[in-house]
């Protein structure tokens, strides 16, 4: 098989320096509360010694058809014609997360394929048992003011907010709706493809280790760290290679599919950047394609011009944090606008 090429990451332009700066200054106020929550899923996932990845149904991130409409990189389809793991994307929110963190918990918590997974887990955790929160990293700091809010109150309207959104896609349930300040207490996994249009929605079923419609993420995704220090449009880039088959062979995506099937617009395919720089994803650059996507001497459709992708599965076994933060050094290191 022929070898890749690493694509070498093109320098950081004025405008994503200073994104990176704000990147790298949010995850230094997370940096105990990843620490904390990575170690709480290393020892979940420590009980279920035998998984070595998690199982999620492409349903999630792919749409069966396109969607219908005249859409583009820069007019991306409608949120509810984007599959769940794009609806629910969002710049600062945790829904994603929180919906990837349910789904990891549920496969280590549960023996049986096929079963549906009881959520017996509380969202605030106690001296003795591991809640919610606890395997949710969170910015929040305590705040003071007119209205003190400490941090484990800041995690819990996190969480709150977070299933709400995933209950508004019927990605989650809520049998205690009518509960008050409790009604997200003992929430229910729904199906991986949310919403139908057809009807209701089911609760979630633990995959089959076989089943076709799934695809595979190592474990080491959630507990190495990954999972809380990537961006939303990381994650949907991940799973995006991940649902294509790239943890075991190279892939390419044409920009239709991209777009009209997993939703992602030209930002969320720019995540693989920072995903080559972290020695996570091997990329084969198309001939003629330049690092910044533009086609030298274009003379027709840019399909005709793909990079090839292929993801590093053991990339996920260093732990994430400090990775991240050295990838961002290093990307601040180089010349600007070059």
């Amino acid at each position: 098989m022929e070898d890749f090429s690493l694509l070498t990451p093109r320098n950081p332009n004025s405008t994503e320096r200073i994104q990176l700066r704000r990147r790298l200054g949010r995850l230094q106020t997370m940096d105990t509360s990843i620490a904390k929550a990575t170690s709480n899923m290393a020892r979940l996932a420590a009980e279920k010694p035998k998984l070595a990845n998690v199982l999620i149904r492409r349903r999630f991130v792919r749409r069966t058809e396109r969607a219908p409409g005249d859409h583009s990189d820069r007019s991306l389809p409608p949120r509810p014609l984007r599959p769940p793991s794009t609806r629910i994307m969002s710049p600062r929110g945790a829904a994603l997360r929180f919906y990837l963190t349910a789904l990891f918990e549920a496969q280590v918590s549960e023996a049986r394929a096929d079963t549906r997974p009881v959520n017996n887990r509380s969202l605030r955790g106690t001296h003795d048992d591991t809640g919610w929160a606890d395997l949710l990293a969170s910015p929040a700091r305590n705040a003071s003011g007119n209205v003190y809010m400490n941090v484990a109150a800041k995690k819990r309207r996190q969480i709150h907010e977070a299933l709400g959104r995933l209950h508004r896609e019927e990605l989650v349930a809520l049998p205690n709706i009518n509960a008050g300040s409790n009604k997200y207490e003992g929430f229910r996994l729904m199906d991986e493809g949310g919403a139908r249009e057809q009807g209701p929605n089911e609760l979630y079923r633990l995959p089959k280790a076989k089943d076709k419609d799934a695809f595979e993420l190592p474990i080491t995704f959630f507990t190495q760290g990954w999972v809380h220090c990537f961006e939303d449009t990381e994650l949907a880039f991940v799973l995006m290679m991940a649902s294509l088959g790239a943890t075991t062979k190279e892939v390419t995506i044409e920009g239709a599919i991209r777009l009209l099937c997993y939703g992602l617009g030209r930002d969320a395919y720019e995540a693989h950047v920072m995903l080559n720089r972290l020695g996570l994803l091997e990329v084969r650059p198309a001939p003629n394609r330049y690092a910044d996507g533009k086609i030298q001497n274009y003379g027709g459709p840019s399909d005709a011009h793909l990079h090839s992708f292929k993801l590093l599965p053991e990339g996920f076994e260093t732990p994430a944090y400090h990775a991240v933060l050295a990838a961002i050094d290093k990307a601040l290191d180089q010349d600007g606008d070059n």
